[in-house]
């Protein structure tokens, strides 16, 4: 479903701006054409008045001149004095061609100005089809009137402005392959944290189905196997629902805080807590627990003063029951639990240590997981898994750290780390 509104969102992304792009390129090609258009159509309309200036002002036509004003190619003059040939340039090139397009200058040029002189510019079509600038003066000069007709052959820049046009689709299409690449890219980019937490959910799911199977299974064949039981075995069923009662409450309530994490609809409750009256408010709970299951609980706090952190009180004494618990299930007897702090520069570390038989080093990472369990765990049906991703969870919200190390005397170590203010 995410692969079809990736495609989806690529298309889309990549047509609109693609639209856009291209919109704003045809317009500036559009306004790069038009001002290459008033630019050739200026300079002839300047070149055809110097000529007529020229003729006007001089009594001798200098061929020399001609041929340096008006010799760039495309560009045809022809002086005519009482309707006879004075003068051509570039005629002899293009033969009666371009004869055939004088004939309808001048027509129109007449119909224009009427007989008299003066000038007049106007655009024209030849008969191949190609374009021309046309210009036509009409100058009185010793009781006769000189013609000048001059002619801009605009084929030239057409073939300029179409090679550009070619190049700028070539650049626009490149463009649009590049652009859509790049968005491809960026809704990957965007729907993946969606995609990664829809397979976490899938998993989390999948894990908790799992999980929940083994209690539910238990509870049911108790519960049939009560119904025919004696009144002296009953108790024993009994028992055994309400056991795994407590298992599937434990776990829903696990998977309760997780959801609620996940939906961002967990709070934290900051407020400036003492860490060793924290410490020696879990300890005491804790002390005895261990203690009866033949297991010596230790606590170790520094001689200096520790400033008071600013964290909610409840989820960071969580995490250290979540800690202690694990060293409890998980340290045979007889053996011993360690709980520690001390403070750096920058944050507060509490430490938890056993001589239980550690973490190998290729799940030290993996077993901050939802619903992961190493081998030797396994078989114990009290966990779930998830009680250090709850613990991870929190210190992340915290913004501390949470890993496990190897205890000096064997075992695990895990650490806490706190920022201080």
């Amino acid at each position: 479903m995410l692969d079809k509104l990736r495609w989806k969102l690529t298309a889309f992304q990549t047509a609109v701006v693609g639209a856009i792009v291209l919109g704003m390129t045809l317009l500036f090609l559009f306004i790069s054409e038009e001002n290459t258009r008033t630019q050739a159509y200026r300079s002839f309309s300047e070149k055809h008045s110097t000529v007529s200036s020229y003729l006007e002002a001089e009594d001798r036509v200098s061929a020399f001149w001609l041929h340096r004003l008006g010799g760039d190619p495309g560009t045809c003059i022809s002086i005519r004095d009482a309707g006879k040939p004075l003068f051509s340039l570039g005629l002899s090139e293009t033969g009666k061609q371009m004869e055939a397009v004088m004939e309808p200058v001048r027509q129109r040029a007449a119909q224009t100005l009427g007989g008299k002189t003066g000038q007049c510019f106007f655009p024209v079509t030849g008969t191949d089809g190609e374009g021309y600038f046309a210009g036509v003066s009409l100058i009185s000069k010793n009781g006769s009137v000189l013609e000048l007709v001059t002619l801009y052959a605009l084929a030239e820049m057409e073939q300029g402005m179409a090679r550009q046009r070619y190049a700028v689709l070539l650049v626009a299409m490149s463009a649009m392959a590049l652009l859509g690449v790049f968005s491809w890219v960026f809704t990957g980019k965007l729907l993946g944290p969606i995609q990664e937490n829809q397979r976490r959910q899938t998993a989390f799911i999948a894990a908790a189905s799992h999980e929940l199977r083994t209690p539910l299974a238990a509870i049911l064949s108790a519960a049939s196997a009560m119904e025919r039981a004696e009144p002296a075995q009953q108790a024993q069923f009994s028992a055994m629902i309400q056991k795994e009662g407590g298992r599937m409450s434990r776990l829903i309530g696990d998977m309760l805080t997780l959801a609620g994490s996940d939906s961002k609809s967990w709070s934290i409750q900051l407020e400036a807590v003492e860490p060793e009256m924290l410490l020696l408010d879990v300890f005491e709970v804790y002390e005895p627990l261990i203690r009866a299951k033949g297991l010596e609980l230790t606590l170790q706090l520094p001689d200096t003063d520790i400033p008071a952190v600013r964290v909610d009180r409840d989820r960071i004494a969580q995490v250290i029951t979540i800690l202690l618990d694990n060293a409890r299930h998980y340290t045979p007897a007889p053996g011993s639990v360690h709980l520690g702090m001390s403070i750096g520069q920058k944050a507060l570390r509490i430490t938890v240590s056993d001589t239980g038989p550690g973490v190998p080093d290729g799940q030290k990472k993996r077993i901050f997981e939802r619903f992961y369990q190493g081998e030797k765990s396994r078989a114990n049906r009290a966990h779930f898994g998830l009680g250090l991703s709850i613990a991870a969870e929190i210190v992340r919200r915290h913004h501390g750290k949470l890993w496990v190390e190897d205890a000096p005397g064997g075992g695990a170590e895990f650490i806490l780390e706190l920022p201080l203010p």
